[in-house]
């Protein structure tokens, strides 16, 4: 029984994670950046150490990512919308892994509302479909909390060394982990930190240690600086609020914000006022969110939500425990929470300026281009600030050519939102297309701008390096 109530909440969860996944596909610059390190991967046989820079300048995200992302490129013939199937495996393990976790640690009750929380709350489900490298922290977070019951120095070796490819920010919770574990022999983990940390320990050798002074540095970045540090600690505490609401019902307003958050500490205190919670899961508990409070305080970054997500396993541990002490409660809310979650799964307004209309204004532009005999083509965008990224791949895939704009070469124009530009050729979603003036091309000087290298493989890319 226990084992087919696990495998009904993880196809649950793959429910919320799959539905309408073509449509859903947000394809923007992360996704495109993603492929471009694959491609350069994979086609170019560019053996990487590092990913995609990250918003710390001169600090890099580790490859692993790009790397697990291969195969998937690979089956669907380098097509990016293969990827969406790496989230898919994430996402169940995640669910697995709480439910093995909090049993091993509180008890089955507990842990299957945790598993059910996790695999059927919308806004997890919703961070696990964004295919970028921070994907994996609730997996990583899950396990995290299982090394710390058990003490485990190895596990704690293999979980560090994928800090780097998952979240910097993650690091932070050496500390307890250390703290827990001094005393105990520390080669072999040691080694075994060292030898998952070779792609790092080899990149800083070759470039000087560069990350590690980008790191040290990033404090002193005081023009990132807009609040004082009461100003960043109620920051980063309003972020795990919205956290908060966001996992189990998003709607909260300027008057019941509070309300979700509350309640869960409430229930720590409970929780921990029945001694649910031991006094070492207590201080981790506590230390956990303190670390995270006070870093992000003293840092200068400016803060977004996914940096505080590991914080999210806490929140819906300490609900499970708190409905596993009242069946009968736990039964309605839970009731409650998987209609509420299907709703806004349901609801959810589709995005129509990601992967299907990307790839078919794409597609549109070669065709015409072929169509018309250009060898090569000039993309201009008429967009919102951003919304201009996320394109570079799709046109490689397609084997465009693209030169500059000032040149001689056919100039199509991709327009968001529609009302941007007084007239529109086509459409696709959200997407607007202008297609060029025929008229102003002559063959002589289209054949003189496409006589150059493919801007679309030469010009710089936002996060990537070679």
């Amino acid at each position: 029984m226990k084992n087919t109530l696990i495998i009904i909440i993880i196809l649950l969860g793959l429910f919320f994670r799959t539905y309408q996944f073509r449509e859903r596909f947000n394809y923007n610059h992360d996704n495109d950046l993603s492929a471009w390190i694959v491609k350069d991967i994979v086609v170019d046989k560019h053996l990487r150490l590092i990913g995609q820079q990250t918003t710390a300048l001169g600090i890099f995200i580790g490859p692993l990512f790009y790397y697990a992302l291969i195969p998937f490129y690979l089956l669907t013939r380098m097509d990016p919308i293969g990827t969406v199937a790496l989230p898919w495996l994430i996402g169940a393990a995640s669910i697995f892994s709480i439910y093995y976790v909090v049993n091993k640690i509180w008890g089955r009750r507990p842990a299957f509302i945790a598993a059910l929380l996790y695999a059927a709350s919308f806004g997890i489900s919703a961070t696990e479909r964004e295919i970028v490298p921070t994907t994996p922290v609730f997996l990583w977070s899950i396990w995290y909390l299982y090394a710390l019951h058990k003490r485990s120095l190895t596990l704690f070796a293999v979980l560090f060394a994928l800090v780097w490819h998952i979240h910097l920010a993650l690091g932070l919770l050496a500390l307890p982990a250390l703290f827990l574990t001094f005393r105990q022999p520390k080669l072999k983990p040691v080694l075994i930190f060292i030898i998952l940390s070779l792609p790092l320990f080899i990149f800083e050798f070759r470039h000087g240690f560069s990350q590690t002074k980008a790191l040290f540095f990033s404090f002193d970045k005081t023009e990132q600086v807009s609040r004082s540090i009461p100003q960043k600690m109620t920051h980063v505490i309003e972020y795990a609020g919205r956290n908060i609401n966001y996992i189990f019902w998003n709607k909260p307003n300027p008057i019941n914000f509070w309300v979700l958050p509350s309640i869960i500490l409430v229930s720590f205190l409970y929780l921990s006022f029945k001694k649910i919670l031991t006094r070492e899961q207590i201080l981790i508990f506590i230390s956990w969110f303190a670390l995270f409070i006070l870093f992000f305080s003293l840092h200068p970054i400016n803060l977004s939500e996914y940096y505080i997500n590991s914080l999210n396993i806490l929140f819906i541990i300490i609900a499970a425990l708190l409905l596993a002490r009242h069946p009968r409660l736990a039964l309605l809310v839970l009731v409650l929470f998987v209609g509420d979650n299907l709703f806004r799964l349901k609801d959810f307004s589709v995005n129509r300026e990601g992967y299907l209309e990307r790839k078919a204004i794409v597609a549109a532009i070669a065709v015409d281009a072929a169509a018309h005999g250009f060898p090569c083509l000039s993309v201009s965008y008429m967009t919102d600030p951003g919304h201009e990224f996320g394109y570079r791949y799709l046109f490689w895939l397609k084997g465009v050519k693209t030169a500059p704009v000032a040149g001689l070469a056919p100039v199509y124009t991709i327009v968001f939102p529609h009302p941007r530009a007084n007239r529109l050729d086509a459409a696709f979603g959200a997407l607007g297309l202008v297609l060029p003036d025929y008229s102003r091309y002559t063959p002589d000087g289209v054949k003189i701008s496409c006589s150059g290298d493919n801007s679309n493989l030469i010009d710089p890319m936002f996060g990537f390096t070679k």
